[in-house]
């Protein structure tokens, strides 16, 4: 160590040492890192206090083994020694990040590293490339190991069209390029909303947006020097832009909430407006304003009382509802909805609609429709000729989206919906399609999104691919006993939330137990403790709704006793779902969510818990189901060999809930495609 400071100290004075001292001097200082990264446990054993085989396997590839094929990358000859010191620094700082509460986020440091390992290896800039614009979540932390590159450019003006709020949130990477500027226009012209908050400053945004002689930065300045960075008119920037509004006009106009929704909605049909991005920020923002509402009265049940605020909304209106709030929209809001947007929509079938919407979140919708059994009148409206047109949309343009998982995932839980046998090959005949056009095209990408597809529909896309992409996709059949019991117990937390419904399911959970005699339940003043007293040893930890901090002091016993939670079962509504993925650990081997929504949801409980399988449902959970479920878990740990088997155990629950309506929408994790594309996916190489 002591040598390695000698050296950089060195470099700082001006004495330049020999290049292979450098390179000694800096693999050093990582490895020393490294060292202290495996010592976090206190022990010496590159485990970094991991709890299961499968964490401990994927700690040392990621943080050892990775690390190591990168250092040995950006020491070999053929990388260029203008970017090794600027690399080796960046690789240093990320490392020296990484401490006792972040070292498990494994589902961050994977791909990172993995990403950064492949920029080491120099393999071109087609590579690259194709590399950087399908993963843009990653390529955008790791601007530093690539941005001299003579692609640097193309690929931050792509990611500024698809995650431009993102991209000037990296500013401080990209300000001393030559293309910064082009960069910000292009932001300007997606996201003006982002861009505003700079305008006027002293910060180098807007210093270097001064030199700018775009027209649509310039209008953005003239909205700022009129009406300053709190206007509504950098929302409007297309219309106004445009001549459709003057800038007065568009202030007055959005004053009105509603009317300026309903001129948002009809202006959102167009897939190449100015200001998408910050167009449906504020369409998110007023839908979910009204969704909530109505949410609050989901007891209510005149529904001209219930769906008060929807009954002057035309067919636009109510799918933009829909479509914006899908994570926040109650079952009965849904279907509210839903039945009225079916009687005011004037186009000539659905396929029509959608078309005249641009095809905006169409597939956010398709999927919402599959989850809550609705798809099938959606359907209904088609011609067979616009089905297929329909089936073509929904498939097409997967390996487009930058590396955003979500529409792939849309499909899979799309497929996993269709009943319908002849629709259900015409679907897989689209994925084959466009599956080939990647392999003949060598587009790994979009052959990991569309053979994955393709598996999961049943088929064998090796036949196809040959054996370039390895496709594994889990099975997620069972938990094994070892993942559930690490130290001889068991351990789980119900998460229950502060209203009337979180407090009657934690009311009729408890009761499950109370007359079991091969439990009992000891009350703490914010949870109570449930624990078996025969069999294998369960400890179920139940925070107390409407109690102030019960969530609080299941979090503290938890770190206290450096002992996480195996099961984590979420008891709320859909808005409360990221309390509970912020409590997710890599410890966590099953998470029962609920309806856990799409891609964006999904991701961050993987992102928190590596190795989770999802429960979920398609609809909002309902007591009746979850507590059989539940208890029926708890048994089959408690007497059996502690695996989970989740064909035996839905077996057994078939026969008493079949009469529920609420049951069939419940989804183990074997039959859920959209996670099972997610896991694999991120293993993929």
């Amino acid at each position: 160590m002591a040598f390695c400071l000698t050296a950089l100290v060195c470099c700082a004075v001006g004495v330049t040492p020999a290049y292979s001292q450098k390179k000694d001097a800096w693999a050093k200082l990582v490895d020393a890192e490294q060292i202290r990264i495996d010592l976090l446990d206190g022990k010496a054993d590159t485990a970094a206090g991991y709890a299961t085989k499968a964490q401990f396997n994927r700690g040392r590839q990621v943080y050892f083994q990775r690390v190591d094929q990168i250092q040995a990358a950006l020491e070999k000859n053929a990388f260029p020694k203008t970017e090794f010191e600027p690399c080796y620094q960046q690789l240093l700082q990320v490392l020296q990040g990484i401490n006792a509460g972040t070292v498990r986020f494994l589902g961050y440091y994977d791909p990172y590293f993995s990403t950064v390992l492949e920029l080491a290896k120099n393999q071109g800039a087609q590579k690259d490339q194709e590399l950087l614009k399908n993963n843009l979540s990653v390529t955008l932390d790791v601007i530093p190991f690539f941005v001299k590159r003579s692609y640097a450019a193309d690929v931050l003006l792509f990611a500024a069209t698809k995650r431009p709020y993102d991209v000037l949130t990296r500013y401080a990477d990209i300000n001393r390029e030559k293309w910064f500027l082009a960069v910000l226009e292009t932001v300007a012209r997606q996201d003006p909303n982002a861009i505003k908050q700079f305008i006027g400053t002293l910060h180098p945004v807007n210093n270097v947006l001064l030199n700018s002689s775009d027209s649509v930065v310039l209008m953005l300045y003239d909205i700022y020097r009129a009406y300053g960075r709190s206007s509504s008119s950098y929302t409007n920037i297309h219309m106004v832009y445009h001549g459709e509004l003057s800038v007065a006009q568009s202030e007055a106009l959005a004053a009105n909430e509603d009317a300026w929704f309903t001129k948002l909605c009809s202006l959102r049909r167009n897939p190449k407006i100015l200001g998408s991005y910050s167009v449906d920020a504020e369409m998110a923002h007023h839908s979910l304003k009204v969704i909530r509402k109505i949410n609050l009265l989901h007891d209510e049940k005149n529904e001209k009382i219930r769906f008060k605020l929807s009954e002057s909304m035309n067919a636009d209106e109510l799918y933009s509802l829909i479509v914006y709030s899908r994570d926040e929209i109650f079952t009965s809001t849904f279907l509210g909805l839903f039945k009225r947007l079916m009687e005011r929509r004037t186009d000539s079938s659905m396929y029509a609609f959608f078309k005249n919407q641009g095809f905006n979140r169409f597939r956010t919708f398709v999927q919402t429709c599959a989850g809550y059994n609705t798809l099938q009148p959606v359907l209904n409206t088609m011609s067979t000729k616009e089905q297929e047109l329909f089936i073509d949309e929904i498939v097409k343009d997967l390996d487009k989206t930058g590396g955003n998982l979500g529409p792939a995932v849309e499909v899979a839980d799309i497929f996993g919906s269709i009943s319908d046998s002849l629709l259900r090959e015409k679907m897989v005949s689209r994925i084959y399609k466009d599956l080939r056009r990647c392999y003949l095209s060598d587009n790994k990408y979009g052959m990991k999104i569309y053979g994955l597809l393709y598996k999961l529909a049943g088929k064998n896309p090796v036949l196809i691919t040959g054996i370039s992409v390895k496709y594994k996709v889990p099975e997620l059949t069972r938990v094994e006993a070892e993942l559930l019991f690490p130290d001889g117990k068991n351990v789980q937390q119900h998460i229950f939330y502060d209203d009337d419904d979180g407090a009657a399911a934690f009311r009729s959970f408890t009761a499950k137990f109370s007359n079991d005699k091969n439990y009992k339940i000891t009350e703490e003043p914010a949870y109570l403790r449930i624990e078996s007293v025969q069999g294998r040893k369960l400890v179920l930890y139940l925070n107390k709704p409407q109690v102030e901090n019960s969530l609080a002091a299941l979090t503290s016993l938890f770190e206290k006793e450096k002992r996480y939670p195996d099961i984590v079962v979420h008891r709320g509504h859909s808005y409360h779902l990221q309390n509970t993925v912020d409590v997710l650990t890599n410890n966590t081997k099953v998470a029962v969510l609920g309806s856990c929504g799409g891609y964006q949801n999904i991701s961050r409980v993987l992102e928190n818990a590596t190795d989770a399988q999802i429960v979920s449902s398609k609809q909002i959970g309902t007591w009746t189901v979850n507590n059989e479920l539940l208890k029926d878990m708890c048994e089959m740990m408690r007497t059996g060999t502690g695996e989970i088997v989740w064909n035996k155990l839905w077996a057994g629950l078939e026969d008493r809930l079949k009469n529920n309506d609420k049951w069939k929408d419940y989804i183990p994790p074997n039959r859920n495609l959209g996670v099972k594309f997610v896991k694999a996916f991120q293993v993929m190489k």
